[in-house]
């Protein structure tokens, strides 16, 4: 059974707006797409659950976090400074299954970017990047080192989505983060890649216990997102 460790900030800053980057000093050796319930350690009882959070990026003894500060505990997650202590339950489900040999695209929608860095710079072959965001472009530089070219649209401005841009025919396999209808999209489009999808879906307790992450899976039956995903294929899904 998995118990909660204890991490320390390195940093913890606003890269866009209401768009944050947490370091936090932790050695706990993740896979790309697995997640952590996170809480600061003085959540104490309110608010009453951890939240999820895929790993985006992670090295010997540091792992880094984006978060958007949409409710009370992302804004007690701001407040946090350096040397402070944050709660860390993890790694939890199931993450990318690497392939090799293949010529790979990763597609991101907004806050979708952030457990695709990790994916990337495990990759043995550098992928592609496409990146859809609402408002303003932020963290794709991070990116630059790992991938062979970056496209990215903004809504607002180009009045197209991501994957409106993408042709899915030219890669085998594709690697996709972001809200679900992006997904869909993306899959609906799609005629010959294989295509895993990383889900998003509301989590209580991040191990399969409460049933709260369920999904529908395309043959009827019903899917944990915390336990039997969030990375899944999207043929099990879509």
């Amino acid at each position: 059974m998995k118990s909660y460790k204890i991490g320390k900030i390195l940093e913890n800053k606003e890269i866009a707006k209401d768009i944050w980057q947490m370091k936090v000093k932790a050695k706990l050796e993740s896979q790309p797409g697995q997640f952590f319930m996170l809480r600061a350690a003085s959540f104490r009882n309110d608010p009453l659950l951890s939240r999820p959070f895929g790993v985006c990026d992670e090295n010997k003894d540091q792992i880094t976090f984006l978060y958007q500060v949409v409710g009370k505990a992302t804004k007690i997650m701001a407040s946090l400074r350096e040397n402070e202590e944050v709660k860390l339950l993890g790694p939890l489900g199931k993450g990318f299954d690497l392939k090799k040999d293949k010529k790979i695209a990763l597609v991101a929608g907004g806050l979708g970017i952030a457990p695709l860095l990790y994916l990337c710079k495990s990759l043995e072959n550098k992928p592609d990047f496409y990146a859809g965001f609402s408002d303003e472009i932020y963290f794709v530089d991070a990116f630059s080192p790992f991938v062979n070219k970056i496209v990215t649209t903004v809504d607002k401005i180009d009045h197209k989505f991501i994957t409106e841009v993408i042709d899915t025919d030219n890669y085998d396999l594709i690697y996709a983060c972001g809200p679900n209808p992006m997904l869909k999209a993306l899959c609906d489009k799609n005629t010959s890649a294989e295509i895993q999808v990383s889900m998003e879906a509301h989590m209580a307790c991040g191990i399969g216990a409460c049933l709260g992450c369920t999904i529908e899976a395309k043959d009827g039956g019903f899917l944990r997102v915390c336990k039997d995903g969030p990375v899944f294929y999207a043929k099990e899904v879509f």
